[in-house]
């Protein structure tokens, strides 16, 4: 098996919700929203803080442990819902990839500017506050992102109940 198949089923991939469905889920949704928006920052913090080249390395395991996040929260919604049986691979990544179609290519960018002014800075100071300023934004975008992800989950799991929309 080739690796395109490999991450087309990693990033694919339905997770389990051991959620049950709920009459009013938005207050159970808002705190499963900050619970993942936190260990989202939390994580591509710590991933984004190391300098140089492992810092730019860890790129893309900090998207796929963001993206696990975010999919596990997306399924969370569904099932609170009452709605995983609408939750398919499309529905995910639609739900995943609605409000962040750019955010690798932002991110890449963003840490490889980082790493590079880190290269060309001749201020000692500078290029050490540049990995602690990196982590932070790298951080709270990946928050952001997530209290966004959970924004659409919402919006597309509460039409199909109420018959907005169709499966995707």
């Amino acid at each position: 098996m080739d690796l395109h198949f490999k991450l087309k089923d990693y990033f694919s991939e339905i997770p389990n919700s051991g959620l049950s469905p709920l009459d009013n889920p938005d207050e159970k949704i808002k705190r499963m929203t900050e619970t993942a928006a936190l260990k989202a920052a939390v994580v591509s913090a710590t991933l984004s803080a190391p300098g140089g080249v492992v810092g730019l390395i860890s790129t893309l395991p900090d998207l796929a442990a963001i993206w696990r996040i975010q999919a596990q929260l997306v399924a969370d919604i569904a099932a609170v819902y009452g709605k995983l049986g609408y939750l398919t691979k499309q529905s995910l990544v639609w739900c995943l990839c609605k409000q962040s179609v750019f955010q690798v290519g932002r991110d890449v960018a963003v840490r490889a500017g980082t790493h590079l002014l880190l290269k060309k800075s001749p201020l000692k100071a500078l290029t050490r506050a540049l990995p602690v300023i990196g982590a932070v934004s790298s951080g709270a975008y990946a928050a952001y992102d997530t209290y966004g992800v959970a924004k659409v989950a919402k919006a597309y799991f509460s039409s199909i109940e109420s018959g907005e929309i169709s499966q995707i």
